[in-house]
């Protein structure tokens, strides 16, 4: 999960958010090589597809329906606006500091899967990403949010209608006119769908 993640990341490289500040003395390379050899498989996803390329807006749209980015994104202030929505809208509260909700916010202690990847051009962990293979092979705009386990009702309840109310309500201005949401679904290690929502 998310914590284990980030413990490896502070705890044995000794640094904070962002590749930047790797110790020039410590074999990065190895280590990575030695989490993705170690590193289970994704247990659960959730599928989000619509008719556009993901890439214009994604990080809006995880920081409106879930209310947290990546640790990276998160120090570089991206989507400040949306975050600042689900945490009023929400808890009636201010976004928590991804330090703080790696203790304080259950979604992301308990629920969301952190792994490396590439993201603008470099590696870190993250729980979300475009689905190269889906966009590129299979012409679908996937984006997926890789969790520990299934949402429970309580999460559910808050998270899916948030994604759903972002393409309803244009949340995020910059969207390409005509953005649909086509559907939601989550699915298993395996890729089978077990919910469709």
């Amino acid at each position: 999960m998310v914590y284990k993640s980030h413990k490896i990341w502070r705890d044995v490289l000794g640094v904070g958010a962002g590749w930047q500040s790797i110790p020039e003395e410590y074999n990065f390379d190895k280590h990575l090589k030695n989490l993705r050899r170690s590193h289970p498989r994704i247990p659960y996803t959730i599928e989000v597809e619509c008719n556009s390329y993901w890439g214009n807006f994604e990080r809006e749209f995880i920081a409106y329906s879930i209310g947290i980015l990546d640790d990276v994104q998160m120090s570089i202030n991206h989507s400040e606006e949306e975050l600042e929505m689900f945490w009023s809208e929400v808890f009636n509260n201010t976004p928590m500091k991804f330090k703080a909700a790696l203790e304080g916010y259950e979604l992301l202690r308990d629920y969301l899967f952190e792994t490396f990847q590439d993201v603008d051009d470099w590696e870190q962990l993250t729980f979300y990403q475009i689905d190269w293979k889906a966009y590129h092979r299979e012409k679908r705009n996937v984006l997926r949010i890789q969790l520990a386990k299934p949402l429970d009702e309580y999460w559910e309840s808050i998270i899916i209608p948030r994604m759903k109310a972002f393409f309803d309500k244009n949340i995020y201005e910059w969207m390409p006119e005509g953005t649909e949401l086509i559907d939601i679904r989550l699915l298993d290690r395996k890729g089978n769908v077990v919910k469709e929502y």
